[in-house]
């Protein structure tokens, strides 16, 4: 790299090539070439260092002429050097005494060209770290122990003492002058040190007494927040106990009376076709089989009863019976519907024949039991009634237990509905969700509060 100034070259510095698309140059020295030259750059340290010098410069490759001077070949191209003077660091005043602070060093035009990255200095051997770089100043940390007596390149002074060395770029190094590390007695505290010492000490006490102070008062308020629930808890406790007494007041139950109304009215006990009707087909109430035999006409319908005559032949054998129920079962058509309403047409037809539809059950009830073992829940058999044998059994059991219910169990049974209806109907019942003040469900407890007044009609 070269530098021109009118047309006549100045100086040149050989480039650095590092990669095909990166070359560094160090910038041509102008200050020692010519006594032109250094007329020059001494008028501007004299004058100001707003007088700055500009070179243009090029480039002497091998076969390359049209880089020799950027301006010619590439004219819109910025191809000129700006020079300023160079920066000046003041020695020390003697030697340096260093008390453990940051390292301050004097200089004038520190910042015209370089920056932080570019300045380096050292104390020995060792860096000193830079933390800032002003015009007129820097400011670097020193390394905790002192350096050997030496200079930036391990050659011993005459002073037996760290040399200070600032170097700015490749060309400027500056000797600031030797420093000393300023070592204080072991153990001594200045009286600054002491005072502040004894002042946090006696702040920690402050601190420590108003904290004592602060949980006293907490656990005071803890303890009266305390009492204060427990009169609460005491309150509610006698609250709820005079709500459980009038409750159970309200709630005595006239069981004479009831008995009396049970033997004057009697138990509205249905008669053996309408219950079995009920069990068996719930909710429909116009069933084909509720419909009177002789208002049916005698053309297809004697038919059809001739081949329903002959077909209730067929169920009265137990083996086509079992085989019939497991051939409908196999159907992937055969819904559960489909299998509630079978099993109550087959009740209904076995239901004057209980041996031989209690022998039946058994076999169907046996199959089931075998199928369920081989399967990985046998624990839900008879939970889900999922098959033809299941309603079966519920309707068998409907049948047996209806001598016992009516004879026996029903006057207790519906003495049990009566008073728990009376012991309901004694409080507010929500007439929209017939929610109860006295309900036997949880979902369905009224839980607000509301004033009533019995009506007597």
């Amino acid at each position: 790299m070269v530098v021109y100034n009118n047309g006549s070259l100045v100086n040149e510095t050989v480039c650095e090539v590092r990669s095909d698309h990166l070359m560094v140059c160090p910038s041509p020295s102008v200050s020692g070439s010519t006594s032109k030259w250094q007329l020059m750059t001494d008028y501007m340290a004299e004058e100001s260092a707003d007088h700055l010098l500009r070179l243009r410069i090029g480039f002497i490759m091998d076969g390359v002429e049209s880089v020799r001077s950027l301006q010619d070949s590439f004219p819109s191209l910025h191809s000129d050097l700006t020079y300023v003077t160079d920066p000046k660091f003041l020695s020390f005043d003697g030697v340096k005494l260093y008390k453990g602070e940051s390292l301050v060093i004097e200089g004038e035009n520190l910042r015209l060209a370089s920056t932080e990255s570019e300045v380096n200095v050292t104390i020995g051997t060792k860096p000193c770290n830079l933390t800032s770089l002003a015009s007129t100043q820097l400011v670097c940390l020193p390394p905790e122990v002192q350096p050997s007596g030496t200079d930036e390149y391990g050659r011993r002074t005459e002073e037996g003492l760290p040399m200070v060395v600032v170097r700015v770029g490749r060309n400027l190094r500056f000797e600031v002058g030797y420093i000393r590390y300023e070592v204080a007695k072991r153990y001594e505290l200045p009286p600054e040190a002491v005072g502040g010492i004894a002042a946090g000490g006696a702040v920690l006490v402050l601190l420590s007494l108003i904290i004592l102070a602060v949980l006293r008062h907490k656990n005071s308020q803890a303890e009266r927040e305390y009492k204060r629930i427990q009169l609460q808890m005491d309150t509610l406790e006698n609250s709820v106990r005079s709500e459980c007494k009038q409750a159970f007041a309200e709630l005595q139950t006239d069981m004479t009376d009831l008995t009396n109304d049970l033997e004057t009215c009697g138990i509205p006990t249905l008669d053996h076709r309408t219950y079995v009707m009920k069990v068996f087909f719930p909710g429909v109430y116009d069933h084909p089989l509720l419909q009177d035999s002789k208002l049916r006409a005698n053309g297809m319908y004697s038919t059809c009863e001739m081949a329903m005559g002959q077909f209730e032949q067929l169920l009265n054998n137990k083996g086509f019976l079992l085989t019939f129920i497991k051939t409908l079962e196999a159907q992937k058509s055969f819904s559960f519907r489909d299998r509630v309403n079978v099993a109550s047409l087959l009740m209904v037809i076995l239901m004057e024949k209980m041996e031989y539809a209690t022998e039946v059950l058994r076999a169907l009830l046996l199959q089931l039991i075998e199928k369920s073992v081989n399967t990985k829940h046998p624990q839900l058999m008879l939970r889900r009634t999922e098959s033809v044998v299941e309603k079966m059994l519920t309707n068998w059991m409907a049948l047996s237990m209806y001598d016992y219910l009516k004879n026996e169990a029903g006057s207790s049974l519906f003495l049990l509905f009566s008073a728990i209806k009376h012991q309901v109907e004694k409080g507010p019942v929500d007439a929209i969700t017939h929610d109860a003040r006295y309900s036997l469900s949880e979902e369905r407890l009224l839980r607000e509060q509301i004033d009533y007044s019995i009506v007597t009609v």
